[in-house]
């Protein structure tokens, strides 16, 4: 059997309806900002944390922050790249009774090819005036341990140098599906 090592987290805030796995001060952070508010932000300073634990690790060339604005006219989304600002070895807390996790926290921006793709987003914003946005952080796994069941995972969000991280995902685990090979 083998892992399947294409697992993407993705953590979506829709705005519009609710999300359950997203902590609730997330939630009232982010929706009571209005999507014009997004045209304000700096693309120089949005910043991006994962923590895997550390025999896991991200494919940061692969990896992305997603925004969708809902206009009346339909969904204008774009993918944005991350880069790498770097990797810290912490832990967090493995929950109750439970021991703490080491993990590798990566810290990323949004490339400069990420920033143009904001910038395109926010004169859309300007002219559309949206109803609604998401986002979303696709990060894959460029290293897993071998045959792992499931794995917990932190992210966080900055949208100014001002504001403090939004949490996403607060140790949220991801379960792996195994498949038999067959050779």
């Amino acid at each position: 059997m083998r892992a399947v090592a294409m697992v993407v987290l993705t953590m979506m805030m829709a705005l519009n309806g609710g999300c359950a796995s997203i902590p609730l001060a997330t939630v009232l952070n982010l929706s009571s900002m209005s999507p014009r508010a997004l045209a304000q932000i700096d693309p120089t300073q949005v910043r991006v944390k994962i923590s895997v634990p550390a025999d896991f690790e991200i494919d940061v060339p692969e990896s992305h922050l997603g925004l969708s604005l809902t206009t009346p006219s339909g969904v204008r989304s774009a993918a944005m790249k991350l880069s790498l600002l770097g990797v810290t070895k912490e832990s967090r807390p493995g929950g109750v009774f439970k021991a703490d996790i080491p993990v590798s926290t990566y810290l990323l921006a949004l490339s400069s090819d990420g920033a143009r793709q904001l910038q395109l987003l926010q004169r859309h914003v300007l002219v559309q005036d949206p109803t609604g946005f998401e986002f979303s952080v696709s990060a894959p796994f460029s290293k897993v341990p071998a045959n792992p069941t499931e794995v917990t995972l932190w992210a966080d969000l900055k949208l100014s140098p001002t504001e403090p991280f939004m949490r996403l995902m607060n140790g949220a685990k991801i379960k792996f599906e195994h498949s038999a090979t067959s050779d």
